[in-house]
């Protein structure tokens, strides 16, 4: 019998169609496939739309275009749902987006006096939650920590090689009171974390961020020299050596570790107003964004997508075509509108983050069942 072979361009659309599950299973079919699902994930992933993400709501919205085309418009992704005779609004420390992957939300609801928040997974395209279980030792912090900034310790990935979503929160201290010694990691799927060894002494500048790029989860050690520590989700293990920064400020939450074209990269913030993106290439900190407005911002965490950079105004998304070379922009260059989001009057506090829309089912990651 002679083989069959499909034509690549409609494989591609087939495996665009197929949810990340499917696609982790098409990888062990042999090594062709393997090869093929990793050279169009990144095709895949250019496709994704910018999804801005509002607190003070707690609302996901994504922007409908970037191109020189765009209207400003904007489409309501999700919300969180209210109990009856709730408030309309929230405090913008309240509910966090922790971050987004194929599709997937994961969210830090910080009300409440259970340490560590609520974390929720969710689908926005199918409707699904799932939710996440509690750190180890929660219940030890009896003290009230009603709206602490439990979302800043989390970060939520997907590793490319074994196809699986890791939650994992770094050591941290939450006013020198509640404190974390060691990072913690649940694989969904999975009923319970695992404390990641070789991670003791080593906290987060929370001010910092925490980001995963490429399988690999970054943060800024806090207190003395700072540097950042890499923290392989593979092997969950901490890699010898740690990062070293590039020239940063006094202020220790003036910087922000951020993601760009599959990078890691740092968003560094001058009294001046500059802001400067830059991006480690080769073992190199190259300088690559320059923003020169003291009332604009470089959005947090992921300002770079796809071929466009963004930067807030207030209210107001502006986009600008990217270009080799370091990119400059000053109080004079608008950019291009690409959303004007309407004034809700609880705030302007925008997050940019990216989604692929996904019929992943969240079913089978449900570890009770």
């Amino acid at each position: 019998m002679e083989a069959c072979f499909l034509p690549t361009d409609l494989l591609v659309e087939i495996l665009l169609r197929l949810p990340p599950s499917a696609r982790r299973r098409a990888r062990l079919v042999c090594k062709l496939w393997r090869d093929f699902v990793a050279e169009h994930t990144t095709e895949m992933q250019s496709r994704a739309k910018v999804l801005l993400w509002h607190a003070g709501s707690a609302a996901a919205y994504v922007v409908d275009d970037l191109s020189s085309s765009s209207t400003g418009s904007y489409t309501e992704l999700w919300r969180i749902a209210r109990l009856p005779g709730e408030r309309t609004y929230y405090y913008s420390d309240e509910v966090q987006l922790v971050g987004t992957c194929n599709g997937l939300l994961c969210i830090c609801d910080n009300r409440g006096e259970r340490t560590g928040g609520t974390v929720t997974l969710v689908n926005p395209a199918t409707g699904e939650k799932l939710p996440v279980p509690p750190l180890p030792g929660a219940a030890q912090f009896a003290l009230d920590y009603h709206c602490q900034r439990w979302d800043r310790a989390y970060s939520f990935a997907y590793h490319p090689t074994s196809g699986q979503y890791k939650v994992v929160h770094v050591p941290c201290s939450f006013d020198r009171v509640c404190d974390y010694d060691a990072a913690h990691v649940l694989t969904l799927g999975e009923a319970a974390w695992r404390e990641a060894p070789g991670t003791n002494g080593k906290r987060c500048n929370l001010h910092a961020g925490v980001v995963s790029v490429d399988g690999v989860t970054y943060w800024v050690t806090d207190g003395g020299t700072a540097r950042i520590v890499s923290f392989d989700l593979d092997n969950e293990h901490v890699a010898a050596s740690a990062i070293e920064l590039p020239s940063l400020p006094d202020k220790p939450d003036d910087y922000n570790l951020t993601e760009v074209d599959g990078r890691l990269g740092v968003v560094i913030r001058s009294p001046s107003g500059t802001r400067e993106a830059w991006v480690r290439e080769q073992g190199k900190w190259i300088c690559r964004y320059v923003l020169r407005c003291k009332w604009q911002q470089i959005p947090r965490p992921y300002f770079a997508h796809g071929e466009y950079f963004l930067k807030l105004e207030g209210r107001l998304l502006y986009g600008y075509s990217r270009k080799s070379g370091v990119v400059k922009v000053s109080h004079k260059d608008k950019g291009r509108l690409v959303a004007k989001m309407k004034d809700d009057n609880y705030g302007s506090n925008y997050q940019t983050f990216a989604y692929v829309r996904t019929s992943e089912p969240l079913g089978v990651y449900d570890a009770t069942k």
